[in-house]
């Protein structure tokens, strides 16, 4: 277990260095503000920003790592799934069943949209054949501007 806290500290040794060489130009002032970076700014800044992303790699890997061992060991107690969602997965069938589920699902939210874009096409529909609408307009009164110019 030691291992862990001595890899992580080294991680953190390691994102702390990367940190140092991208501020170092700026903070010791030999790269001028405002003006282009010079070559040694570059090196200084990238070589710092890669090590410090695989410092950070590490140190995330090495705290998994941690966590792992202390679940297999006992000391940090495994994540359980809610006693609901377990005898719902176990009521489930293995293929198809969850999709099918869903799909059924999807169709009673859709259906009461689907039928009120249906009634509110019929109503547009006989307004523009000019079936009575709603107003009794004449159906070129109906019709979007564009056309309206162009008739």
């Amino acid at each position: 277990m030691i291992k862990y806290l001595f890899g992580m500290v080294g991680a953190l040794g390691g994102m702390l260095a990367g940190a140092w060489l991208m501020l170092a130009p700026f903070a010791l002032a030999y790269q001028l503000s405002g003006a282009a970076w010079a070559d040694p700014t570059y090196t200084d800044f990238w070589s710092g920003l890669a090590i410090l992303v695989v410092s950070l790699i590490g140190l995330l890997m090495y705290v998994l790592g941690l966590v792992g061992e202390l679940r297999r060991r006992g000391i940090i107690e495994p994540r359980e799934e809610p006693e609901a969602q377990q005898a719902q997965a176990a009521d489930m069938p293995a293929v198809g069943g969850a999709q099918a589920g869903s799909a059924a699902d999807v169709e009673q939210i859709l259906l009461p949209l689907v039928n009120a874009m249906l009634e509110d096409m019929q109503d547009q529909r006989r307004r523009r054949e000019g079936n009575g609408g709603p107003q009794g307009a004449a159906p070129n009164q109906q019709l979007d501007p564009e056309r309206r110019v162009q008739q």
